[in-house]
């Protein structure tokens, strides 16, 4: 009777999904981020700051700040199960940055612009010194942050950092080269390319929670070529030189460097070049890990960093 009840129920399931609207996909996927949220404790608020109106996530706590700094095209929701591993008093900080997730769109997309921000939000807040932690695209504004405003940081923790080349040419950037940019999804085919590429171990994202994620991604894409855009700007303007150079004579706080030695967006040999501008820093590389190693292994990635920041106290 047992196995006859559970096949019904399996049954109805499956005709439940099958008959899911896109709708109803985006209110499950949205129901998903709200129990991953929830599960982490953090609470959702908005606030304006500087010329936006910028949606963050917040976990108080009595132990160490931390502001979490997503990537081009994510959001905050990235540092979801990443955050849940962190110690329970750890204070944390996740925003969206203008342009993605539930924050406002921007005259500008300039990463300095973008660190500007994030400051604006430190001052909001009323941050004591704080530990920055940004992937990719977040972990460039993050140096900038660091070099800019040296006071307001604890340490700078760069996972899978853009702003400095390293020996090797990525994958991804040989693809720009030859005129096809893999970070823009345009329809699902690019979306699955992308996800391959960005990610050497994929969190499990089922049906009908993939769908809703394509539709997002797809649907930004306009507004993802515009931030792109600004962000190659940033990048032909404060060029490897200068770069190099602010993060050498600014950036003198305790730091860390993490890698997935898998990553095809950016190279693993990237971190030789911050570590010599930033001498000091820790280096942890993760051999079986992609371009974003807190989305594939949130236990590794939050135990590297809980242990590094606990050597600081």
């Amino acid at each position: 009777m047992f196995n006859i009840l559970r096949a019904a129920t399996l049954v109805a399931a499956a005709y439940v999904l099958i008959a899911c609207t896109a709708t109803q996909q985006d209110s499950l996927y949205q129901k998903a981020l709200d129990l991953g949220e929830w599960k982490a404790g953090l609470d959702e608020h908005k606030a304006d700051v500087a010329d936006i109106e910028m949606n963050y996530l917040i976990r108080k706590g009595d132990g160490p700040v931390l502001m979490l700094v997503h990537g081009f095209s994510a959001n905050n929701s990235t540092w979801l199960q990443f955050a849940d591993k962190l110690p329970d008093n750890y204070y944390l900080i996740a925003p969206d940055l203008a342009g993605h997730g539930k924050s406002s769109e921007a005259d500008s997309y300039d990463l300095e612009r973008q660190a500007e921000r994030l400051k604006a939000l430190a001052e909001y807040l009323n941050l004591e010194p704080f530990h920055i932690v940004g992937n990719s695209m977040g972990g460039a504004i993050s140096a900038i942050y660091a070099a800019r405003f040296p006071d307001d940081i604890a340490s700078l923790i760069l996972i899978d950092s853009a702003g400095l080349d390293g020996e090797n040419q990525s994958q991804f950037f040989a693809e720009l080269e030859a005129g096809n940019n893999p970070l823009i999804a345009t329809d699902k085919a690019s979306f699955e390319y992308r996800m391959d590429l960005i990610l050497e171990k994929q969190p499990p994202l089922p049906w009908p929670l993939r769908p809703a994620l394509i539709r997002e991604t797809v649907d930004r894409a306009p507004l993802n070529q515009e931030i792109f855009d600004d962000m190659i700007a940033t990048r032909e303007r404060m060029d490897q030189h200068e770069m190099s150079q602010m993060i050498a004579d600014k950036v003198n706080m305790p730091a860390l460097i993490m890698w997935g030695e898998k990553d095809r967006v950016l190279d693993v040999s990237a971190v030789a070049e911050f570590k010599k501008v930033i001498p000091q820093a820790d280096v942890k590389i993760y051999p079986d890990l992609g371009h974003v190693p807190m989305l594939e292994d949130p236990s590794a990635s939050a135990e590297t960093i809980s242990a590094f920041i606990s050597k600081l106290d």
